[in-house]
């Protein structure tokens, strides 16, 4: 089932500002690699290097972040932020697919990694923001500190970092009112099932497994069932609810119980 309009638009949110944390934290490892590798030239140093003949990227991030620390250009609470960032960043470069599944028809996939078993972690609406943030704070720590290493990065990211910027924030006034009246209709929906008879429920049975053949379709008794819920002026969408089928079912089964009443009638 293809995602709501508003659904649709948090994911083209989720993937403007992941496509800016990749930009932040990549110019930004760059910049620190660059800056304390030039500087260490300079004074005839190697602080990125763990003794191997050659130093893992991963291992070189981790000195750098001590290089930072000890000579003051970030705090220690700053580093830890940079190396949850750079987790995230590699969480968005190497299984992206985690921080989209929460949203549409597998969002019941979004408990546990398949191949792990741990947790999948909910997207953070913050991290861009945050990575932008400590990015510029970090560079400008290291500015007294260190040869800076320049860069054209950023005006040459300048253009799509603002169109970016506006269609976020455009798409979030969509999904904010698209989510206000999904509320609203749930709301109406939860009333309208409330009102139905006990006595209805009972009789019509919408949970029981007797209702759904094996290929999702309804039976004659699940048939019947939606019958009986229309019966007590219950919406398409109530009914596609409470009997656990699909509202594009549901609506078609209010067409033929709707043709059977103007028959009768």
């Amino acid at each position: 089932m293809a995602p709501t309009t508003w659904e649709a638009d948090i994911l083209k949110i989720r993937a403007f500002e992941m496509v800016m944390i990749l930009f932040y934290l990549e110019d930004l490892r760059e910049f620190i690699m660059g800056s304390i590798q030039f500087t260490d030239k300079l004074h005839g140093l190697n602080r990125l290097s763990d003794g191997k003949p050659r130093t893992k990227e991963g291992k070189k991030m981790d000195l750098a972040r001590g290089v930072l620390v000890s000579e003051g250009a970030i705090s220690q609470a700053e580093s830890d932020e940079l190396f949850a960032l750079v987790d995230y960043r590699n969480l968005i470069g190497h299984k992206i697919h985690e921080l989209t599944v929460d949203v549409g028809t597998y969002s019941d996939l979004t408990h546990i990694d398949p191949e792990t078993y741990k947790p999948i972690p909910a997207y953070d609406y913050t991290a861009a923001k945050r990575a932008k943030k400590l990015r510029l704070k970090v560079m400008k720590g290291m500015m007294a500190r260190f040869v800076m290493q320049a860069s054209m990065s950023s005006l040459k990211f300048e253009a799509a970092e603002k169109t970016y910027l506006t269609e976020i924030e455009r798409l979030k006034k969509r999904v904010n009112k698209g989510i206000e009246q999904t509320n609203k209709v749930i709301a109406k929906t939860n009333l309208i099932i409330q009102s139905i008879p006990e006595s209805v429920k009972t009789a019509a049975q919408p949970y029981h497994p007797r209702n759904i053949r094996e290929n999702g379709s309804l039976t004659k008794a699940g048939g019947g069932c939606a019958f009986q819920l229309f019966d007590a002026k219950a919406t398409p969408l109530a009914v596609a609810y409470m009997m656990r089928i699909s509202l594009r079912s549901a609506n078609l089964w209010f067409k033929k119980w709707h043709t059977s009443k103007a028959r009768s009638s």
